[in-house]
């Protein structure tokens, strides 16, 4: 039943925030679209840009898991990859096919998949991608154990995961789990789901499971590979729990010359104003986001 509450709460997600711009795309238009998301992840310090070689993943066959809209994986083919898409979801597969086949570059293609139970042999990518998805897994620890079966030996992992130690859970999430009282009802997991990633507006399914993760515990689970880096980034001065702050911030931050940037529509659901220098530094002491790359034991060349 789990899993059935997953794919219902992010397809209604999917409704919410894609569905429209989905509908409205062209080739031409989701070119642009994606040139502006790139451009935004730049100046968001996004893991897609960051820890992700684009300028390497040429030939190279890459796996994103959770595709959700499709974005990551279309700059992934904009560079050159060969993008394997996988999603729990069948509305965010069918979005992500959509895009994937408008769009130049590379090849790629989507399918319905488990995470915890991946269609493909052992030994088939290059790079394992995934951005803020296997934290809203039934079994977190499994998914990781399945990217390094499915990756090469020496092959890369790039993997965001939420974090404990940050001003979202520790000034947001976890005060309001006791004004709530939904602390005191549920285990970690679901209360902290039930209080994140907003609220369904097409059915009553609520998100069933959201897990944060410390510094120890990230190390823990990457265990098995080379970690070659543990970043944390991510933080907007809205992430304490203060009524209405995000349009708070965001009102502020156009009026002191801040623009609205459109590549957070593909992603995001709007444009968004992405973060000043001051919340990019504190990003790295507060930040919601845990990037950890990591290679596959194996004698293949470090990327």
């Amino acid at each position: 039943m789990a899993k059935e509450n997953i794919q219902a709460f992010w397809g209604d997600l999917y409704q919410q925030l894609y569905a429209a711009n989905d509908a409205a795309l062209s080739p031409e238009l989701l070119e642009r679209q994606i040139d502006a998301l790139e451009d935004l992840f730049r100046i968001r310090e996004q893991s897609c840009v960051v820890e992700m070689p684009l300028q390497e993943l040429a030939g190279k066959n890459v796996l994103e898991i959770g595709s959700g809209a499709g974005g990551h994986s279309c700059i992934f083919k904009r560079h050159g990859a060969n993008v394997t898409a996988v999603d729990i979801t069948p509305e965010r597969v069918a979005s992500t096919s959509a895009k994937l086949s408008m769009l130049k570059g590379g090849t790629g293609n989507a399918l319905q998949a488990d995470a915890e139970n991946l269609p493909f042999d052992d030994a088939s990518f290059d790079i394992v991608y995934s951005n803020g998805v296997l934290h809203h897994s039934t079994d977190t620890e499994r998914c990781i154990a399945e990217a390094m079966r499915v990756l090469k030996p020496g092959g890369l992992v790039v993997i965001m995961l939420y974090s404990r130690v940050s001003a979202a859970f520790m000034f947001n999430i976890w005060p309001r789990g006791i004004v709530t009282g939904e602390m005191f009802r549920w285990p970690e997991a679901e209360w902290v789901g039930r209080l994140t990633e907003g609220k369904p507006v097409f059915g009553d399914t609520r998100n069933p499971i959201t897990r944060v993760y410390s510094r120890k515990q990230m190390e823990a689970l990457f265990g098995e590979f080379e970690i070659l880096s543990l970043r944390k980034w991510s933080f907007q001065f809205d992430n304490f729990c203060i009524p209405r702050l995000t349009q708070i911030r965001r009102w502020v931050l156009t009026r002191l010359g801040f623009g609205l940037h459109p590549g957070g529509t593909i992603v995001y659901g709007q444009p968004i104003v992405p973060e000043t220098a001051i919340e990019r530094w504190l990003g790295a002491y507060l930040g919601f986001g845990w990037t950890v790359k990591a290679l596959k034991p194996g004698a293949v060349k470090k990327p």
